[in-house]
């Protein structure tokens, strides 16, 4: 390994700029960074860096890198973190909670206990020395003030780092000093990162990945669209008005997300695109191809087999003794245009036509015909077992009548689908 210098140093950073230029996936940096810095001199063989997700499930994520493990990437749940007794008597909680900007600890030279447990690991795996510091992302990120900078309860307000040295002597002065100067660029690099991964998570949580990923592209003006077949696919809770009365907003929220969650998620695991939750109700589309009016019946099918499960969860909904009083669900075949709607400063990415407006019918007609599903004719014709007529019946504003199938739910348990 060469000594390092500050021409060495100035490769490191030309990647991390490089990197910052290209938005690199943050695995990439991180992994990148850990070979240019070796590369340079430096004898950082540990690297550690965590920060804050924005994300509906994670809270937290951290990626560490060393040369006999490669890359481990940890994703902790909201609370998981400050419920672990580890995480609490870890050094990134302790600069965190006592807003340190840069703490070091000698490893090698002793046998006595560390106070972080993970300096009496890294001992043990022969590193003897440990850099830990914090980056604010704002106005102070690089003055006096970076300390108060650092927003650890905010998504994308700094990240934390460590570097772990494996030279017997630990970090040189020089080291400390490159350290110090390199830290910045990999910060200001892995946030370029942190911020597309952020873009990502937040198009495909509030869009749907299909939709965010189009929205991302730049399909963004109002009334950019196309024109596609699909499986619609609409569900709604029965008799939800009386259900918050009579439970209160605050319990009917939980109801309500736990109905979405057996309801909707069968949908999103048998490639169909959640485009909006209106209300109390999932309107999903399956687009068609070679198997996609069987995957939209799959995932009617298991929409359909968590539901007891929810009634045994919630007292309120005991009474309703079987599928068709908790829900309605209808499906429908179509072209529909798949694009952007709304006003120029507030728009929505939806699907909309003729066969949109005929299913949120056909869906009402669940409740008359006491029907927890009920489906046009294309999509009982490709699986004809498992459905029924239920007759020819009127849909408002269509003209004449629309043959209607109920399921035959004892011959529903149909097989796994291939991915």
């Amino acid at each position: 390994m060469p000594g390092v210098s500050l021409a060495n140093v100035e490769g490191v950073e030309e990647f991390l700029a490089l990197s910052a230029l290209q938005s690199l996936p943050i695995h990439e940096t991180v992994t990148g960074f850990a070979h240019h810095a070796r590369a340079a001199g430096l004898s950082v063989a540990r690297l550690m860096m965590g920060w804050r997700l924005l994300d509906p499930l994670y809270m937290s994520q951290s990626l560490t890198f060393t040369e006999a493990s490669g890359l481990i990437s940890e994703r902790f749940r909201h609370g998981e973190a400050m419920a672990s007794p580890a995480f609490l008597r870890s050094p990134v909680w302790h600069v965190l909670a006592n807003n340190i900007d840069e703490m070091r600890q000698r490893i090698e030279g002793t046998n006595e206990a560390f106070e972080f447990p993970l300096f009496d690991d890294l001992r043990a795996e022969g590193y003897t020395d440990y850099l830990i510091a914090k980056v604010g992302f704002g106005v102070n990120a690089a003055s006096a003030a970076a300390e108060t900078s650092f927003m650890p309860d905010r998504p994308g307000g700094g990240i934390v780092m460590s570097f772990t040295s494996d030279r017997p002597g630990g970090f040189s002065d020089t080291e400390l000093t490159m350290l110090r100067r390199l830290k910045y660029m990999l910060a200001l690099s892995m946030r370029t990162s942190m911020e597309a991964d952020m873009r990502a998570t937040l198009a495909t949580t509030y869009l749907g990945r299909n939709a965010g990923e189009k929205v991302l592209s730049g399909q963004i003006a109002r009334g950019e669209g196309e024109a596609i077949d699909a499986v619609i696919w609409y569900c709604d809770l029965r008799g939800s008005t009386e259900l918050c009365a009579q439970m209160g907003v605050d319990r009917y929220l939980p109801l309500l997300n736990d109905y979405f969650g057996a309801v909707a998620e069968p949908v999103v695991v048998n490639g169909g695109q959640i485009l909006d939750f209106i209300g109390d109700a999932v309107l999903a589309i399956f687009p068609l191809d070679g198997d996609a009016i069987p995957r939209a019946q799959r995932a009617t099918a298991q929409a359909l087999a968590n539901l007891p499960a929810l009634r045994a969860r919630y007292p309120t909904l005991a009474g309703r003794g079987d599928t068709a009083a908790i829900t309605g669900i209808a499906m429908s075949t179509g072209t529909v245009v798949y694009g952007n709607i709304g006003i120029a400063t507030r728009l929505t990415f939806s699907a909309i036509g003729p066969t949109v407006n005929e299913v949120a019918r056909i869906e009402r007609l669940t409740k008359a015909l006491r029907e927890p599903v009920l489906v046009t004719e294309p999509i009982a014709r490709a699986m004809p077992s498992l459905w029924r007529s239920c007759g020819n019946h009127p849909l408002e504003g269509v003209t004449g009548t629309t043959a209607l199938f109920a399921p035959q739910l004892d011959r529903w348990n149909m097989p796994p689908l291939d991915a």
